[in-house]
Order: structure tokens, then sequence, then C-alpha cells
């Protein structure tokens, strides 16, 4: 629990801890019903897109690796040329919350699908590959998270 969290709830009443757990239950199982509004990935280009499906896989597994990072970099240097501010992007895949990771994934993966075309999308299938297989294994979640983008492209 956090500390400013377990601050706030030193020397409540159990009824008020209990009553902000099951809020918090409430709030989550309202977020996956209704998940958190994406509007502005119809605006990104590719380059911010591709960004985006990247750093999401590299976060699939908890954290980002100094070699997934690399894989990345390389992505946005070789590839689409459009602008992109690189650290506005990495705030927002960072504060969005791990339970709405895998919709974002697939709203940028489907917005993607409509920008490019299909050798661009065998380049960024390529990376996507290299970002997971950076620290040299594919744990479950990430295996997860490159299955979801195959299903959304059509690739299985």
């Amino acid at each position: 629990m956090p500390t400013n969290l377990r601050s706030k709830m030193l020397g409540k009443k159990p009824e008020f801890i209990l009553d902000a757990f099951s809020k918090r239950f409430n709030l989550l199982k309202v977020r996956n019903k209704y998940p958190m509004p994406t509007q502005f990935i119809k605006k990104m280009n590719k380059t911010e897109a591709g960004f985006h499906l990247l750093m999401i896989l590299s976060l699939a597994d908890g954290s980002i690796q100094r070699a997934e990072s690399s894989v990345i970099l390389d992505f946005l240097e070789k590839n689409f040329h459009e602008p992109i501010e690189i650290i506005k992007e990495q705030a927002f895949l960072r504060a969005l919350p791990e339970e709405e990771r895998k919709n974002h994934l697939h709203e940028t993966a489907e917005h993607l699908y409509k920008i490019t075309d299909q050798e661009e999308r065998h380049k960024l299938i390529e990376f996507a590959m290299k970002v997971v297989m950076a620290d040299k294994k594919m744990d479950q979640e990430e295996n997860s998270f490159i299955n979801a983008l195959y299903d959304a492209w059509d690739l299985a």
C-alpha cells in the first residue's frame, strides 16, 4: 500500500477502510466494463502510435529493460520520422493503469492498421518481437500482449 494512502488510513475506523477498498474494487469493475476514453489515439501519427505499441510491450513484464529501450530507439531512428514528444508519450504510458494497457494496445494497433501499409506493419511486428525478446525470454504477459497484436492485425 502506498505510503500516502497508508498515512491517510491510519486512525480510521475499519469500516472506512473496507468502504474505501470496496469503492476502489467497484471502480475497477466499472473501468474494466467501460475502458478509459482514448479519443486522442485517432490523432496519433505513425511514429507516436508505433512508440506506444512498443512501449506497452516493453512494460508488459512490469519494467523496461535497457535492451528494450535500445530496440525502441532503434525503431524511432530507422522508421517513421514524424514528430514525437517522447517525454510526454512516456509519461502518459507510465501513468496508464496496468489494467488498461491491453485495451490501449488494441486501440493503438487498430489505429496503426488504418494508417500503415502491410510492409510498415511487418516492420512493426519485427520490432515488437525484438522488444519482447530483448531480455532473451518471453514471459506469459508479454506473450499475451504479442498475441493480442497478432490477433488485432489478423496475422495468426
